[in-house]
C-alpha cells in the first residue's frame, strides 16, 4: 500500500521518497502463536485497519494467495544493494509486485534473484551482500529499536518532522501541501 501511495505522491507533488528497511519479523522475533478461532456472533463485521486503508484510497488488493509467515531481511537486503546503484525504487516496486500482485515470497534469494535480475548490474554481488547480511545495520527491526525512532507501524511516512502511520492518502497529501 506504502508503495503505492508513493506513486500517487509523486506524480502530483514531484517528491522523492527515502527507502528506510523496517524489518517486522527478524530472526530474534519469534512467531507469536495462532489464537484460537473467532467465536461465531452475530456482530457484523468490521474492517480492519488495513482494509479500511485500502477503501479509503480506492484501492484493491489482487486475488492471488501470499505467503502468511514471512520474514523480511532479505528483501531489505536487496534494498539496501539497489540503492548503492541508484536503483532502490525499482526494487521496492519489484518486490512489491511480487509480494503483492504474483504472492511470491520476497525473502527468498531465488525470488529476490528472479526480481532483480533487470535492475541492479551483479547478481553474484546481489546474493553475496544478502548472504553477509552487509547493509543489516540500516535495517531496523521490530519491536523495540522500531519503537524507539517511533515506527510502530508500516508504512510510516516522515513528513515535515512528523511521522504518518498507515494514513490514507488525503492525509499524506495535506501533510506535503503543508510543507
Amino acid at each position: 500500500m506504502g508503495w503505492l501511495q508513493t506513486q500517487r505522491l509523486r506524480k502530483e507533488f514531484d517528491v522523492n521518497f527515502e527507502w528506510l528497511g523496517y524489518e517486522l519479523w527478524p530472526d530474534e522475533l519469534e512467531w507469536p502463536e495462532p489464537g484460537p478461532p473467532p467465536v461465531p456472533s452475530k456482530r457484523p463485521p468490521l474492517l480492519s485497519r488495513f482494509e479500511f486503508l485500502l477503501v479509503a484510497d480506492g484501492a484493491e488488493l489482487p486475488g492471488v494467495e501470499r505467503p502468511k509467515r514471512m520474514r523480511t531481511h532479505n528483501a531489505h537486503e536487496a534494498v539496501e544493494y539497489a540503492k548503492t546503484q541508484n536503483r532502490a525504487d525499482e526494487m521496492v516496486e519489484a518486490l512489491y509486485r511480487a509480494l503483492w500482485e504474483h504472492g511470491k515470497e520476497i525473502n527468498k534469494p531465488a525470488v529476490i534473484a528472479e526480481v532483480a535480475s533487470p535492475i541492479v548490474s551483479d547478481l553474484d554481488q546481489l546474493r553475496k551482500a544478502i548472504e553477509e547480511r552487509r547493509f543489516r545495520e540500516k535495517i531496523v527491526g521490530f519491536d523495540i529499536p522500531a519503537y524507539e525512532t517511533g515506527v510502530y507501524n508500516v508504512p510510516t511516512f516522515f513528513i515535515g518532522g512528523k511521522l504518518y502511520a498507515e494514513q490514507p492518502y488525503a492525509n499524506l497529501k495535506k501533510a506535503i501541501r503543508s510543507l
